[in-house]
């Protein structure tokens, strides 16, 4: 296999041909399941020529393992969705490892069609893949959110977290992978998650829903859990590392700063889960990387899942944090004279432009730097203003233009911005056991 994959790596590769003998395949798939709307992942559903063919469009684009290949051979509708976790071992492990329920139910409209492909689960959230095609003979739709409801219309709380991506051929479809955390165990009666659906990206304003009822009935899997109890020190400034977490789609690290550190960290550059064989899993790039309460100093960071992996031997490890000095940690300015007042030492905010409610400024971020260091805005006096909308563009010079719609009320001049994010690090070099 491997020897085949270094050859077939050198050839160019006729995409239509590819194209049309996948989405034969798809087809003929579709008519053998009998349009069945539940089941369980298996393989050998399909021939092994549409398998070869599938293996073969992905060891030559998207870079995926045989094994994962293989497995999403057996799963309709699901090739589409392989680019958005091209990045997640985690994901695909769980997959091969067959722990991904086939849904293939669709709702539509006149405007909008959604297929609710299948789900992935642990103790208490679900990851769900959806495809969505809009109709060209309507106004564009854009996924908003989620609700799940239970059978009686009663929506179940959750948080959630999803990432949308169009399809570069066909900019009609998109594919959407959403996290959905529940408060308590992920509920085994039937649910409805409903689409919700406004007309501009980033628009509150739902004009449109689907509903898609489902049932989990993936096996229930325990996570495994690591009290590690550990402090270290980077830099002179000490992190707490409280427990680890592993479940089978993603992998939680509790850590907490300790309060009299003199620097203000943002996160980790490279935290990562090491085996003895030296294979990572690193931070999860399309979901969500980190939660936290206002009422706890603790954070938990997310990364890839090693759940379906044996091992002997694992170790957290990292090297790099974002962080700077507490009392630089701000930048001031003041709209009415469009001045910075008070700004980092090193002077990276610049060529900051008012234009009535809206502000922009520049940042030079650097190579590595892609993270937005602004969340809550404060006017003289305290009074928390909340943005309208905000903006983020970073060019080939590496400078950042931020964008900001400062809300249409009265304020006391100079706002004050705390930072939750800036391109200045420490370093270390940390390895823990964790078995």
């Amino acid at each position: 296999m491997k020897k085949w994959k270094e050859e077939i790596e050198k050839r160019e590769v006729p995409a239509d041909r590819l194209d049309n003998a996948i989405q034969s395949g798809f087809e003929t798939a579709k008519r053998n399941r009998e349009n069945k709307k539940h089941g369980f992942l298996k393989r050998g559903l399909w021939s092994t020529a549409i398998a070869a063919i599938l293996l073969l469009t992905f060891v030559t684009s998207i870079r995926v393992s045989p094994a994962f290949a293989n497995a999403v051979s057996s799963i309709p509708g699901f090739s589409g969705l392989v680019e958005m976790i091209q990045d997640n071992k985690g994901i695909q492990m769980a997959i091969e490892n067959e722990h991904y329920q086939i849904i293939g139910t669709t709702g539509e409209t006149e405007g909008v069609k959604v297929t609710l492909e299948g789900i992935i689960t642990d103790e208490t959230s679900l990851i769900v893949f959806s495809k969505i095609e809009n109709n060209k003979k309507h106004p564009r739709r854009y996924l908003s959110g989620y609700r799940i409801l239970d059978t009686d219309g009663k929506e179940i709380p959750n948080d959630q977290s999803f990432a949308t991506s169009w399809n570069q051929e066909n900019d009609l479809v998109a594919t959407n992978t959403t996290e959905i955390k529940f408060k308590g165990p992920v509920p085994t009666e039937e649910m409805i998650l409903e689409y919700r659906f406004a007309d501009d990206i980033g628009d509150d304003q739902v004009i449109e829903t689907i509903q898609i009822p489902f049932k989990v009935e993936l096996k229930p899997v325990k996570r495994e859990q690591y009290a590690v109890n550990k402090t270290v020190v980077v830099d002179g400034q000490k992190i707490h590392i409280h427990s680890i977490t592993i479940g089978p789609i993603k992998t939680a690290v509790e850590v907490e700063y300790d309060a009299a550190n003199t620097k203000k960290i943002f996160g980790f550059e490279d935290l990562r889960i090491v085996d003895e064989k030296g294979e990572v899993w690193s931070g999860i790039k399309n979901g969500s990387s980190a939660s936290w309460s206002e009422d706890s100093a603790v954070i938990s960071y997310f990364l890839q899942s090693n759940y379906f992996r044996d091992t002997d031997h694992l170790y957290l490890q990292f090297n790099k944090l974002m962080a700077m000095d507490k009392d630089e940690a701000e930048l001031i300015i003041d709209t009415e004279k469009q001045e910075i007042v008070k700004q980092p030492k090193d002077n990276r905010f610049g060529n900051l432009m008012i234009y009535g409610p809206y502000m922009e400024i520049e940042l030079k971020g650097g190579k590595d730097y892609h993270h937005d260091p602004f969340s809550t805005i404060y006017d003289a006096d305290g009074k928390e203003l909340h943005k309208k909308s905000s903006s983020f563009l970073k060019n080939d010079e590496e400078i950042i233009t931020l964008g900001i719609d400062l809300p249409n009320e009265n304020y006391k001049n100079p706002i004050r911005f705390p930072l939750y994010g800036y391109p200045s690090y420490i370093k270390g070099d940390v390895k823990i056991k964790i078995k």
